[in-house]
């Protein structure tokens, strides 16, 4: 739909571009931030603004989205410009890509193009800039272990936001899931991950199927594979194109509930206690794996 740009944010929009801004239209999926399709002398262009005062998080977008840009693997849209405006407002111009229908061949191409990408590998977990999981800062300490690294950076900080909404049975579950952390993850190396691959960060484009809106680290590659799953099924192509590429260890969708966990907890700090069920499920299933 048609919208106006924030005053303070077309001086520089234009600026950075260097043409004007001749329409914008409000995309869909900004929980965040606003996001526009703006169209310019140049072409089309994302713009994503916010002034929700979070210094630092379209920088962290901008790196993420060229450490995913680097290996070649799978398209993902180019950093324009980055910035401050007066008033409070900070914004991000990205490349635009042209929404497609999948087809069978870009369901495989994404498989094949995320077993590329977690081939990329560190010689420890996290150990990258501290970035963002959505609106909630996210740590990337160095850690010799996946579990190490999973507890440390991921599920403790969360904990620790959401004590208003836990109980004390729900930290003692957690804490004797923290005792078998390294029981329950496989040992393997450190990879190049996404960090919040739900399905709404994945966009079938016109140049095949593309990444958006990152959270990365060099973690365990299942991270990304589960969020998958987090709010839907993935098409039987996407994974079976990864297994054939890059098997997994066995037992991996026993697994999903542990990974998920992450970002259930995120989602319960961010939109409240809707998620706390889903955050007691997925501790159940993690204790227990089938």
């Amino acid at each position: 739909m048609p919208a106006e740009l924030p005053p303070a944010l077309r001086p520089l929009i234009e600026m950075s571009l260097g043409t004007p801004v001749r329409g914008a239209a409000r995309l869909t999926g900004g929980d965040i931030n606003d996001v526009y399709r703006l169209h310019t002398d140049r072409g089309e262009v994302v713009l994503k603004a916010s002034r929700r005062g979070l210094p630092g998080l379209f920088a962290a977008e901008a790196e993420g989205l060229a450490r995913l840009r680097a290996p070649g693997v799978l398209t993902v849209p180019e950093v324009i410009a980055h910035g401050d405006a007066p008033g409070g407002w900070a914004y991000l111009l990205l490349e635009y890509l042209t929404p497609a229908a999948p087809t069978p061949a870009d369901e495989e191409a994404l498989g094949r193009g995320l077993a590329a990408l977690h081939g990329v590998t560190a010689p420890q977990f996290g150990g990258g800039a501290d970035n963002f999981f959505g609106a909630l800062p996210q740590i990337n300490a160095p850690a010799p272990t996946a579990a190490g690294f999973y507890w440390t950076s991921r599920l403790e900080p969360q904990l620790r936001r959401a004590q208003r909404l836990l109980g004390p049975a729900d930290l003692a579950r957690f804490g004797a899931l923290r005792a078998r952390l390294d029981t329950l993850i496989p040992a393997e190396p450190p990879a190049l991950v996404h960090g919040d691959l739900w399905h709404g960060n994945v966009l079938y484009s016109t140049r095949g199927p593309a990444l958006i809106d990152p959270a990365v680290a060099f973690s365990h590659r299942e991270v990304d594979l589960a969020l998958l799953r987090l709010f839907g099924p993935v098409p039987a192509r996407v994974m079976a194109a990864y297994g054939e590429a890059r098997p997994l260890a066995p037992g991996w969708p026993a697994r999903v509930p542990l990974w998920n966990l992450y970002p259930l907890l995120a989602h319960l700090n961010m939109f409240g206690a809707g998620y706390l069920g889903r955050v007691r499920a997925a501790l159940e299933q993690a204790l227990d794996p089938a």
